[in-house]
């Protein structure tokens, strides 16, 4: 399909691309120097990867829409203006999984093969791209800003191994290469390219479908303008995921704070919003001047994955400053966690097979497919009132991404709305707390595009409105989800929702037997997440209160051997003995007391150095990374005995968790 149109006397054509037909039209892509090199980390690599053989798995045979890119030409190329975090993961992708895809890596360029892919100026990369061996010739400074690069490899051959069968690969090779659709817009050179994404954002150019579900259940209330009013302005306030809903439903209905809060109250006093603001709402006349801005929030580029600028503007209100945060999850995961918290309360839904898939990329299909739960006007009411209550828990009682201007960094926090003498800010806990670590250790070790212990989660807090019980409710739900044999999360996790807080255990001999298998690199990374959680709240008896107590998760998926696999000649720190077998050997090398989960920059950089090294390189860190390594690097030495021990310190820690 291809199309044309004309936006403020531009000229830009649009067409549908596989990357077969990439190849076919001998397309070469350039990434101008205004573009940052490749910046994306494991959610978005996770989601993409999960998205393309989720609908290889469903419908092979058919084509699936990827999303869009925006090019401009240049001599001979095309620059890639948006879209290129995304295009250099396919990129990576085709070198990963081989077959049809390896037509799309390269081009030929008189008579020699380079990458289809190159940067401008940046030669270094080129050279990574075009080099069998892609370190050679470069500089430490220029091997650390391609390190996103070599992790994305690493995180892209580790999906590919554990997700797809081996006689599945150049199937599903076949299917990116030829089903994946791109949507190409190809402007004329020397176009102003900020003029250009100033107009499609005014022409309101490609709806999200959370747009177009919100037009679909606003209309079954029948033109009524004071519940049109209310509800679109409800849908609009929860929309907004990387903002603070109190910011949102200020911005949206063009209120003041005062409004908000009439009594001169928030946080400790009235720590949340009032409950007749519904009502209120009606009122409220004055929206359009807030659509312009609406939209600018609502609205994001692919390759501005933190979302910085959205909340810049909060800093500018009076009465209001915020640091910048990001929500753990998008707007179409909370409609249908909400869905199915509808079906479970309002529907009294008891076949978790009928429960609803979370998997926003489907959001108006998965709707669309339960449409006869909105044929009415009261449905719709009911369903957006509880959409707003599940968002002000989630805003309430769920972590965020909270920026710290100090070092750049993102770390999980519980974030609420406060008012202190001259403004209302967020107040940042005072010191690391295990209800929000116990949330960062299940979104770090959970589908990143799911997140199914949300569902009961959620709507637990409808119940209870305290921290201390919906903690408590956390910790058992975890135990009851994770703790026992695997089962599927969509449906069980509905099921749970039946449950009282005092049916919901862990299996104490599954844990066990679990820790105690040797499943090496095979252990699901629950296991290691959850032992930092565990051995964080253990820290008073490990002789470890202060050095940490401000431990933090981070995202790591790549299991290391502390005794390496292929050890040095000279290294005396190994778990096996001479005279064992091989089959003892690889069972010693992959007990759980000698395995610990590292990013996978931290596990290349380990590989098969001595525990001794493993130990000054872990020392020199500033960072502390895991708990797990700092309790085996406390060892003086390492060997089968220590390990033994360790692992069985281990599962006595996971028993008693569960026990108490």
């Amino acid at each position: 399909m291809n199309t044309s149109l004309t936006i403020n006397n531009l000229k830009i054509s649009s067409k549908e691309l596989t990357l077969k037909g990439i190849v076919d039209e001998d397309m070469v892509f350039n990434i101008p120097i205004y573009q940052r090199l490749y910046v994306w980390g494991e959610q978005q690599i996770r989601t993409l990867l999960g998205d393309l053989f989720r609908a290889f798995s469903d419908k092979k045979n058919e084509n699936y829409y990827l999303g869009g890119i925006m090019l401009t030409e240049n001599d001979n190329k095309l620059d890639l203006i948006d879209g290129q975090q995304r295009f250099t993961t396919l990129w990576l992708l085709s070198k990963v999984l081989d077959g049809e895809l390896n037509n799309f890596i390269y081009t030929t360029v008189n008579k020699e093969q380079k990458s289809r892919i190159s940067f401008s100026v940046r030669e270094f990369a080129n050279h990574y791209f075009n080099s069998k061996d892609s370190s050679a010739k470069l500089t430490v400074e220029e091997i650390k800003e391609l390190e996103p690069i070599s992790d994305a490899i690493e995180l892209i051959t580790n999906f590919i191994k554990d997700e797809v069968e081996e006689e599945l690969k150049l199937e599903f090779s076949s299917f990116i290469y030829n089903r994946v659709m791109l949507v190409a817009t190809k402007m004329p050179a020397d176009t102003d390219e900020n003029k250009v994404f100033e107009a499609m954002n005014n022409r309101g150019v490609q709806l999200q479908q959370h747009e177009i579900l919100k037009s679909t259940l606003l209309s079954k209330l029948k033109g009524n303008r004071e519940l049109l009013h209310k509800y679109g302005l409800l849908w609009d306030a929860c929309s907004i995921m990387d903002n603070y809903l109190e910011k949102n439903i200020k911005l949206v209905a063009d209120l003041k704070w005062n409004s908000l809060f009439p009594n001169g109250s928030a946080g400790d006093k009235n720590d949340s919003l009032p409950n007749d603001i519904l009502s209120r709402l009606i009122t409220v006349e004055n929206k359009s001047s807030n659509q312009q801005l609406l939209s600018i929030l609502k609205g994001s580029s692919e390759d501005n994955v933190n979302s910085n600028e959205k909340n810049n503007i909060s800093s500018n209100e009076d009465g209001y400053e915020a640091e910048s945060i990001r929500s753990i999850i998008d707007f179409p995961m909370l409609l249908l966690h909400t869905l199915r918290i509808y079906q479970h309360r309002y529907l009294k839904c008891k076949n978790p097979e009928e429960s609803a898939e979370v998997k926003g990329k489907s959001l108006i299909k998965i709707f669309n497919s339960f449409d006869s739960y909105f044929k009415t006007e009261k449905n719709v009411i009911e369903f957006i009132d509880l959409l707003w209550n599940v968002r002000k828990q989630f805003d309430k009682y769920v972590i965020k991404w909270v920026g710290n201007d100090e070092d750049r960094e993102e770390v999980h926090l519980i974030k609420r709305l406060y008012q202190s003498e001259t403004s209302f800010q967020r107040r940042a806990p005072k010191k690391n707390e295990g209800f929000a670590l116990l949330q960062s250790m299940l979104y770090h070790s959970q589908q990143i595009i799911t997140h199914y212990w949300l569902t009961p989660f959620l709507n637990k807090m409808l119940d209870i409105d305290d921290k201390k019980q919906i903690y408590a409710y956390l910790k058992k739900l975890d135990n009851e989800m994770f703790c026992n044999r695997r089962r599927d999360l969509r449906t069980m996790s509905f099921k749970v929702m039946e449950k009282d807080i005092t049916e919901l255990n862990g299996n104490l001999e599954f844990v066990a037997n679990t820790l105690n298998e040797k499943q090496g690199t095979a252990y699901p990374s629950y296991w290691f997440y959850k032992l930092e959680y565990i051995l964080w709240l253990s820290r008073d008896s490990l002789n470890k209160k202060d050095s940490w107590s401000e431990y933090k998760m981070t995202a790591k998926n790549s299991v290391e051997h502390i005794s390496p696999q292929n050890p040095k000649q000279e290294d005396v720190n190994i778990v096996y003995s001479k005279g064992d077998t091989e089959e003892k050997r690889i069972k010693k090398q992959n007990d759980f007391g000698n395995l610990v989960l590292l990013s996978p920059g931290m596990n290349s950089e380990y590989s098969n150095k001595t525990f001794n090294s493993k130990k000054v390189d872990y020392q020199d860190k500033k960072r502390l990374d895991s708990l797990k390594s700092d309790l085996i690097f406390s060892n003086e030495e390492w060997n089968w005995e220590n390990c033994k021990k360790h692992r069985k310190k281990m599962i006595e820690l996971f028993v008693n968790h569960l026990q108490n």
